[in-house]
């Protein structure tokens, strides 16, 4: 059994390779950090060690995961959805609208 992750009304059981909310994977790559069918044994590639959300405890981080194209989108779409940008993103929509006194 994986070690909980913080979020009290987490439905995961933590089990399966979750562990706080992760679940670590292995992955190939070529020489040019494009990845490759993590099945896939061929020379000159290389074996990697890695994490991904667990699809329970985290599913927005997970469905943002899974649907970008690579890990710099990932990134992306992470910080713009951090609590900062979205109050951010608010507050410049707000501030924009016209108002009438």
């Amino acid at each position: 059994m994986g070690v909980p992750c913080e979020k009290p009304s987490c439905i995961c059981t933590h089990t399966d390779g979750c562990n706080a909310g992760w679940i670590d994977v292995d992955y190939w790559v070529d020489s040019k950090y494009k990845v490759v069918d993590e099945f896939a044994m061929i020379e000159g590639k290389r074996k990697y060690e890695g994490a991904i959300p667990c699809q329970n405890c985290d599913y927005e981080r997970w469905e943002i995961w899974k649907t970008s194209q690579n890990s710099k989108e990932y990134a992306e779409r992470l910080r713009a959805r951090s609590t900062y940008n979205r109050t951010k993103a608010y507050e410049s929509e707000e501030n924009s609208k016209t108002r009438t006194l």
